[in-house]
């Protein structure tokens, strides 16, 4: 890779216009500056549209970020320099999720659940980012103030992910099978990038500070349980070994996105 690579950075957006201005503004601010922006502004499957965001990328790195994450200054910096010292095939880093906006997130909503979410089925992992339980679902850690992981992962966070357009391309990108708001298209296409013999960086100064806007796409991602639970059972049947832990996820997962339907409902009749 050269020493100053061009990045392509991918954001899709949809009524969400002042945490894009913020986003953007966060991105003109950067130490490295050899970067192109690509806004897709469609409606659609999220898969399809990142996928068609990175067809007109033209840089070495392409970098998929959400429209309400702000990064840190040396965010792009960092991940350029993971790429060229780590010889890798993609690099994340945190996305901080702070308190205030954490109701706004499926996983930190319900703070005793959460607990007993991490000690089942995170099996105690929940500050190591970047993995997969034997469960079948993922750390948390990235999301936490004190993340401060270095090291490789076997995913990169679905809202601060780079990957070499080579090795993107090669793999013919997000997996369009995957449908809605993407849930799981991202390890999908981080385990299918591996499977090439290649690893995976996470860099703790590849931050970006993650603030789950209620517009935009919000309201897909609180209706579209079907598509969720589908979505994680496709990638579970292609990457997840049997594991007792994993049995539960799953039931897990199909109770949570039952009561969320049946929510939904009720809140419609009245």
């Amino acid at each position: 890779m050269q020493k100053h690579p061009k990045v392509s950075i991918v954001i899709p957006s949809l009524g969400r216009g002042e945490s894009l201005n913020a986003c953007l503004k966060s991105i003109h601010s950067q130490t490295y500056k050899n970067y192109e922006n690509i806004i897709v502004t469609e409606e659609g499957p999220l898969a399809e549209i990142r996928n068609k965001g990175a067809k007109q990328a033209t840089g070495e790195i392409v970098t998929f970020i959400d429209d309400d994450v702000v990064c840190e200054p040396r965010w792009l910096e960092s991940i350029v320099e993971s790429f060229r010292r780590y010889e890798v095939a993609g690099v994340s880093g945190p996305a901080v999720v702070p308190h205030e906006f954490r109701r706004n997130r499926d996983i930190f909503r319900f703070p005793t659940l959460k607990k007993i979410y991490d000690a089942v089925l995170l099996e105690g992992r929940q500050d190591f980012p970047g993995h997969i339980t034997k469960s079948g679902t993922w750390t948390t850690g990235a999301c936490d103030e004190g993340c401060s992981y270095e090291g490789e992962v076997d995913f990169l966070e679905a809202c601060n992910m780079s990957w070499e357009r080579s090795r993107f391309l090669a793999v013919g990108g997000f997996d369009e099978e995957f449908k809605g708001v993407g849930d799981w298209s991202e390890p999908d296409l981080a385990f299918r990038i591996r499977s090439l013999g290649t690893k995976l960086w996470f860099s703790k100064d590849a931050k970006v500070i993650h603030k789950p806007s209620k517009s935009g796409a919000f309201k897909k991602r609180t209706t579209d349980s079907r598509n969720r639970l589908e979505n994680y059972l496709l990638f579970a049947k292609r990457h997840v070994k049997p594991h007792w832990r994993h049995e539960l996820y799953k039931l897990f997962l199909r109770a949570y996105y039952a009561i969320k339907t049946s929510k939904r409902c009720c809140d419609c009749k009245a």
